[in-house]
């Protein structure tokens, strides 16, 4: 049996081209994950809807109720909120050119909220509330 260099290299190509689609849809969905969060942190810390203490309250639900998760402490909720601001602010606008930017933003789907996020999340609060 002859099996070329060609042929390992064509297999090769497959797996790594099918290795870096997967790894950027799965930065999509994570990009997509934190600017909704940001979006719904920011909504609701800037307009005085949560006091003072509500994100590290809401990381301590999160730890407790899905335990091992990482990366969503009180000052990584800051940090996502930031994100969005930054990426929506009339200043970006000023900076850079804001269009090409979310319509980067949208081509990897960031461009609105995700009801399934929003339906949690809501979730969590009426679970807080009572």
């Amino acid at each position: 049996m002859v099996i070329s260099k060609s042929i390992i290299d064509t297999i090769k190509t497959a797996i790594l081209e099918a290795q870096y689609k997967a790894a950027k849809a799965v930065n999509a969905v994570q990009l997509s994950l934190y600017f909704s969060i940001g979006k719904y942190v920011s909504e609701h810390t800037r307009k005085g809807y949560w006091g003072t203490g509500a994100l590290e309250y809401i990381s301590e639900q999160l730890q407790r109720e899905l335990p091992g998760l990482r990366g969503f402490s009180a000052s990584n909720l800051k940090q996502m909120r930031g994100f969005y601001e930054e990426w929506t602010s009339d200043s970006l606008s000023d900076d850079c050119n804001s269009t090409v930017m979310r319509d980067e933003l949208e081509k990897n789907g960031i461009s609105h909220y995700y009801p399934p996020l929003e339906l949690r999340i809501k979730n969590l609060e009426l679970k807080t509330k009572k």
